[in-house]
């Protein structure tokens, strides 16, 4: 498990897509915009444009984990070879969840670098330590929101789609530019996104507010919500590919690729467990074994 949770965030990280727009679109604007006095919304300028950043950060980092990497893998066959691997869903379903979490920190910590050397932030420990904690936290309905595009979508189509849905959410949710600023329609759609209550959630445990129950369970309603979905396609596919199997079923497939495939361990050579190192052919279950 940690194996594959470190091939999986290794993986990502090499991805200048990723590097690009989660870390460096953030990093510039936070320069260009938060480094400014003054204070807006009850918060100096740096701190609001910390947040609103880091949330956007986080948004992206959580759903292109998820989204349109797991497209890529349904289309290159690689989650056939996995449903045929001792992993157990849960536990794809674990892996996928924290690398997703774990992949909003290099974003969050070039963010507080930044506005804590050239922003004139100043958070307690106390204030730091809830803002990091709700941004974590508050990231899970992205992390099964990119699990649905991916398993909506494939290949190019995900990364459209999550790129388009991070801009809507970004805007609606007033991340970059003030939710009052709206218009009265766009007003109503984006209280009821998940973006909106993360960054109320945000701003409240930055300026050292009280923080509203209803930002909570608006998004705790979307996380269980997008999961539902995610766990839905996922059986979907899943009866797909015992189809696809011939009839014989996952655990039969599994026991004649078993001495085909590669062990589902990496070894000390091949730290990246690279998916071009397996073999992917079961004549006996799958005629040609095209995969």
């Amino acid at each position: 498990m940690i194996a594959f949770l470190r091939f999986e965030i290794t993986r990502t990280l090499r991805n200048a897509r990723f590097l690009i727009m989660l870390i460096v679109f953030p990093l510039a604007l936070y320069l260009i915009y938060g480094t400014q006095k003054g204070t807006a919304q009850n918060l100096a300028i740096g701190t609001l444009v910390l947040v609103s950043m880091a949330v956007y950060s986080g948004m992206g980092s959580a759903m292109f984990a998820t989204g349109p990497q797991l497209a890529r893998e349904r289309q290159s066959g690689w989650m056939r070879q996995l449903r045929v691997s001792p992993i157990s869903t849960p536990a794809w379903f674990g892996v996928k969840l924290a690398q997703a979490i774990l992949m909003i920190i290099p974003g969050l910590a070039v963010l507080l670098i930044a506005a804590f050397a050239l922003g004139h932030v100043h958070l307690s420990a106390a204030r730091l330590g809830l803002l990091v904690g709700v941004l974590v936290a508050g990231a899970i309905p992205f992390c099964m929101l990119g699990m649905v595009i991916g398993l909506v979508f494939d290949g190019q189509a995900a990364q459209i789609a999550q790129m388009i849905t991070l801009i809507a959410l970004a805007f609606l949710g007033g991340i970059f530019i003030p939710w009052s600023n709206l218009p009265g329609g766009a007003q109503m759609v984006g209280k009821a996104l998940p973006s909106y209550h993360l960054a109320q959630l945000g701003w409240d445990s930055a300026g050292g507010f009280a923080l509203h129950a209803s930002d909570a369970i608006v998004l705790a309603a979307w996380a269980a919500g997008l999961a539902a979905i995610a766990m839905l396609r996922w059986r979907q596919e899943a009866t797909a590919t015992a189809w696809y199997l011939g009839g014989s079923g996952v655990d039969s497939c599994q026991a004649h690729a078993g001495g085909m495939m590669r062990s589902m361990t990496p070894g000390d050579t091949d730290p990246l467990w690279p998916p071009t190192t397996w073999t992917a052919a079961c004549p006996a279950c799958c005629g040609s074994g095209a995969w």
